[in-house]
């Protein structure tokens, strides 16, 4: 007997929407709810109850839902790979075939243990998956934390690039200035040595005529006790 699955314990199909998973579950867990009237007749009512609320964590989830289909699809996929008839099948065919000859029938207490088996598998089927999902959105989470890391890393470099680049313009800068103020005290210079030839120059040219009007008057006086009278005045 093939293993029972999530959807089998639902009693639904592989391609069950949303809400008829939620309809099912609902369904189920009322009937097979240990309080209730049939909970209370019938033995394994806690185990199925517990393997139905499994079930529907499991398939209500999106994330889990995929990750347990792919688990089916690979045991389908391995089953079929597998051959039928192989020697301990064989032999298992034949050890039932012996015991329906015998007239056995199975009790209450076989079918008690054969549903607790079924509840079990399913309930750590559910957690495996569960157990896969958790590692999934840790994987995630640690690869969202390298990418987080990886940018704050990039800005980082991007802030220092900034701040290295800042700094050579404002040196560029500095350099250009004092290039600018050296230039205008150059400029500056030059203008006030113009400027102070300029005013010797004038200096000079005025000292040179104030002594010609001294020669000139005194050429006059000479002439004037000399002569008379002034000739060249």
């Amino acid at each position: 007997m093939a293993e029972k699955t999530l959807y089998d314990i639902l009693e639904l199909s592989e391609t069950a929407s949303a809400e008829v998973i939620r309809a099912a579950y609902e369904r189920l867990s009322v009937l097979w709810d240990p309080d209730g009237p049939r909970g209370r007749t019938e033995p394994d009512a806690a185990i199925r109850s517990t393997a139905i609320k499994e079930a529907f964590l499991t398939l209500s989830n999106p994330q889990k839902r995929a990750i347990y289909d792919r688990r089916l699809e690979a045991q389908f996929e391995a089953e079929v790979i597998m051959p039928f008839w192989t020697v301990p099948k064989i032999l298992l065919i034949l050890l039932l075939a012996g015991a329906s000859c015998g007239g056995y029938v199975y009790n209450k207490n076989k079918q008690e243990v054969r549903a607790r088996m079924e509840a079990d598998k399913a309930v750590a089927a559910a957690k495996a998956v569960e157990e896969i999902a958790r590692a999934e959105a840790e994987q995630l989470q640690l690869q969202r934390q390298r990418q987080q890391n990886a940018a704050k890393a990039d800005e980082r470099q991007r802030r220092e690039r900034d701040v290295a680049l800042y700094a050579l313009e404002r040196d560029q800068r500095s350099r250009e200035r004092e290039n600018q103020y050296a230039m205008e005290r150059e400029r500056s210079a030059k203008f006030q040595a113009e400027a102070r030839r300029q005013n010797e120059e004038l200096r000079a040219s005025s000292l040179a005529q104030q002594q010609l009007a001294r020669d000139k008057a005194e050429l006059c006086r000479l002439e004037r006790a000399r002569y008379g009278r002034s000739i060249s005045c």
